[in-house]
């Protein structure tokens, strides 16, 4: 299951415990617990959509290699 379909489904559960009848220390309990549990799915969604993204802004700049073929080849 991927992240983003967690954090809908805790989106269904915390839009629904105030329609149940679970008391209310159960509801705010919930509800935090639900919160916290977002906080840190987006927070790994965000790093890793910057791990994704790094390769493509050309971020691995001090990588070291270098590319087969003689200089000046094209000339």
């Amino acid at each position: 299951m991927s992240k983003a379909t967690v954090v809908v489904f805790i989106g269904i559960i915390v839009a629904l415990i105030s329609f149940m009848g679970f008391p209310s220390v159960v509801k705010v309990t919930v509800t935090v617990l639900a919160g916290i549990a977002i906080i840190i799915l987006g927070l790994l969604m965000r790093v890793e959509r910057l791990w994704l993204l790094r390769p493509l802004q050309g971020g691995h700049k001090t990588d070291a290699y270098a590319e087969n073929g003689a200089p000046n080849a094209g000339e």
